[in-house]
């Protein structure tokens, strides 16, 4: 009896916190924004270092996003990326930038003031609608205090002084890059990511590619987990694929992902697992393969880097109630073919790609690699 009722008092309390947390939310954002009197107006003749609020993103928004980079680089201005201390590695060398500050939500925000030194922040762009992350990023921006701020829908909060009004969920997530553009009056080229592999990177991989290459073989790449379970493939559709794809003798499949779980899976003949574990290699493998199979992950933006003929499988998830995970973070080029599970949950979680009849998936590889 006692138990039961200590189970229900913390399922009240879970439910009591779950409905206050978004009023505790409100009630600081309107603390940050109260302090600020008036926006400032966009005088571009003043400007010419832009921060990218990138804190609680990962690898493919980075990749995604250094369209915005190279493209205000291009234009003279100099560009920082806020970052946390796990995406930071990219921005060394893969993605070039003029400079990093690391954000640590364990630690106080003032770090990031003493990261900058001298360094005076004109604009701070933040692509992101207001959500969850809302006060931290509002926070970082009073943090730094620049000239002006750029965001998305936040007309309400004087914090950001220019807020585009946008509200294409169904629209690439670059979309949003070119609004920035537009509104800083660059005009933007054809979208296009900007990676750097660094060179010992490179050269590793060819010398590990040759010996394939020179016997007449094509390089498939086949990346079969996602970020949680509901975006991975099963054991058996995995054993299935891989199956499928040894009766191919022209063709090599390399098996990238995390060691620790891409180790446990069976190879068969015309398949191989990944020796190298470094990010970079596998997007070296990338690079240089001649066909990509993989579910919604950072390797759809690493295949549409190099415009790679990809097959990649999404599973219908919503992300924030409103953005449609297929198409705002797909992979937007003519050479990929998306392959959609069919539940269609419509949750933030979505489809268990697990569901999904491999069939689908063997015909369309029956087709494309018999052309």
């Amino acid at each position: 009896m006692i138990n039961k009722l200590l189970s229900c008092i913390k399922y009240l309390n879970r439910q009591r916190n779950l409905k206050i947390k978004p009023l505790k939310s409100a009630i600081k954002l309107y603390l940050l924004n109260r302090k600020k009197k008036e926006r400032s107006l966009l005088t571009l003749e003043h400007y010419s270092k832009v921060a990218i609020l990138m804190n609680d993103q990962g690898i493919g928004d980075a990749i995604v996003t250094s369209y915005l980079i190279e493209s205000l680089r291009k234009n003279n201005f100099k560009v920082y990326v806020i970052v946390e201390k796990r995406i930071a590695f990219l921005f060394d060398e893969f993605i070039t930038v003029d400079g990093i500050l690391l954000y640590d939500r364990k630690k106080s925000i003032k770090k990031i003031r003493d990261q900058l030194g001298n360094i005076k922040i004109d604009i701070i762009v933040d692509l992101v609608d207001k959500g969850p992350n809302s006060v931290r990023r509002s926070q970082i921006i009073k943090i730094i205090n620049p000239l002006h701020t750029i965001g998305f829908n936040h007309e309400k909060y004087k914090l950001y002084d220019s807020s585009i009004n946008y509200h294409e969920y169904n629209s690439h997530i670059t979309m949003r890059s070119q609004k920035v553009l537009e509104l800083l009056n660059i005009k933007s080229d054809s979208i296009k990511y900007y990676l750097n592999i660094p060179v010992s990177i490179e050269q590793e991989v060819k010398n590990y590619l040759n010996p394939i290459i020179t016997l007449g073989k094509k390089i498939i790449i086949f990346n079969p987990f996602g970020s949680n379970s509901a975006r991975s493939f099963s054991s058996s559709q995995i054993e299935i694929i891989l199956s499928f794809l040894s009766q191919f003798d022209n063709y090599i499949t390399i098996i990238v992902g995390e060691s620790e779980k891409i180790s446990q899976i069976k190879t068969l003949q015309n398949i191989t697992i990944n020796p190298m574990s470094c990010f970079f290699n596998t997007v070296a493998l990338v690079k240089y393969s001649d066909f990509v199979i993989t579910v919604d992950t950072s390797i759809v933006h690493v295949a549409s880097t190099y415009e790679k003929k990809m097959i990649c499988v999404y599973n219908n998830r919503i992300i924030d109630k409103k953005f449609v995970n297929n198409f705002v973070w797909g992979p937007n080029y003519a050479n990929a073919i998306q392959i959609f599970t069919n539940e269609n949950l419509n949750t933030g979680l979505g489809d268990l790609i697990s569901n999904l009849d491999v069939s689908v998936i063997l015909k369309q590889l029956k087709n494309e690699l018999k052309k």
